[in-house]
């Protein structure tokens, strides 16, 4: 079974960037870092609440072990989010 949690916190990523595109490599939330095993997916959108459509936001769709994370780069911000957690 799928547990899906919303989480909405600011995180630290370590991305690279390269030929204009940003990668998150790893990211830490709490007191444990996270090792991005692999991007399943990344999109741009406009965002939600104070800076609904002021600046992209970097979304992304990343895998650590077994679960899946979708993170998120507010360029108005200039913060990372981790939004939800999907664990089997």
């Amino acid at each position: 079974m799928m547990n899906i949690e919303r989480i909405d916190e600011p995180i630290r990523v370590l991305a690279t960037f390269s030929n204009g595109q940003a990668r998150p490599v790893r990211f830490r939330w709490g007191r444990r870092t996270y090792p991005i095993q692999e991007i399943n997916g990344r999109w741009t959108d406009r965002g939600e609440g104070d800076s609904a459509g002021v600046a992209p936001r970097l979304c992304y769709s990343v895998q650590s072990g077994d679960e899946t994370y979708y993170l998120h780069f507010d360029t108005h911000d200039v913060q990372w989010w981790l939004e939800q957690v999907i664990t089997q």
